[in-house]
């Protein structure tokens, strides 16, 4: 049988590097992009690629794209992966800041789908795998950017599900809640380069206060899993949130209602 092909973006840590790895072990060949190389270095392998790369560069994911075409000359899987959370109240992020988000959370994942989806199509069968957040249903003081950056994932991911489906092809979400990688302490190290007035310091104490469970949440071995469930499952659900209190937060958001949410996460923030 044929070797399956994935392509699984942000790579060099976290849930990219899990991802990458589980499904090595699955059988997949794994072209690992990320923009360290030392530590995609880590993780090659018979089955591991390592290619760097920065998502906003959209020649270098063309020639990507391309070179998987030409080795392996197909391609099954895309997980877009690669983000980062861009902290600070909307007052206070520089438009350049908040622009960054979008370039790297949204249109780094378009740009790959973009340059996947010919090549699907053509062979009439692939699965694209975007990660997202809890954050794209919900929203709180301090995650604005990140947030809306988000939001627009969900919507985009809709949209390309229903333009694709009759050529073979599956778009998935999963949307992670609090997980334990270095996502939240380069957060939180990105955030002090946001000026703030005293008027919002308890916004940053609070963020820091939503954030303190991190080092308990489950590792990213958890959403790794299901991504590879997602690739191994004929229907995969469109859309799948975890661990629990990513599922809960969304289910309470659509039952309290935007006013008795937002007291609850003030609440949670302290202030």
């Amino acid at each position: 049988m044929t070797q399956r092909i994935a392509l699984v973006t942000g790579a060099s840590s976290g849930i990219g590097r899990a991802t990458a790895l589980l499904l090595a072990e699955n059988g997949y060949y794994v072209f690992a992009a990320a923009r360290r190389m030392d530590r995609l270095e880590q993780i090659r392998s018979d089955d591991i690629e390592p290619i760097e790369l920065d998502v906003i560069d959209e020649d270098a994911i063309c020639r990507t794209v391309n070179h998987v075409i030409s080795t392996k000359g197909r391609i099954d899987v895309l997980v877009n992966n690669a983000g980062y959370g861009q902290l600070g109240a909307i007052e206070c992020v520089s438009m350049e800041a908040a622009h960054r988000q979008f370039e790297v959370n949204v249109f780094g994942y378009v740009r790959f789908m973009q340059a996947v989806l010919p090549h699907m199509r053509e062979q009439k069968s692939g699965r694209i795998v975007n990660i997202t957040s809890v954050m794209g249903k919900i929203s709180t003081p301090g995650f604005g950017w990140y947030a809306a950056s988000k939001h627009a994932i969900e919507a985009l991911t809709d949209a390309v599900r229903g333009e694709v489906m009759e050529f073979g092809i599956d778009v998935v979400l999963i949307a992670p809640g609090l997980i334990k990688t270095e996502f939240v302490p380069k957060q939180l190290e990105l955030l002090k380069t946001v000026a703030h007035p005293t008027a919002y310091q308890k916004i940053i104490t609070g963020l820091y206060a939503l954030l303190v469970n991190e080092p308990t949440s489950p590792g990213p071995e958890i959403i790794a899993q299901a991504v590879l469930d997602a690739t191994k499952n004929s229907s995969p659900p469109v859309r799948h949130a975890l661990p629990l209190d990513a599922k809960m937060a969304v289910a309470a958001r659509w039952l309290f209602g935007a006013r008795l949410f937002a007291w609850v996460i003030r609440r949670q923030m302290k202030f």
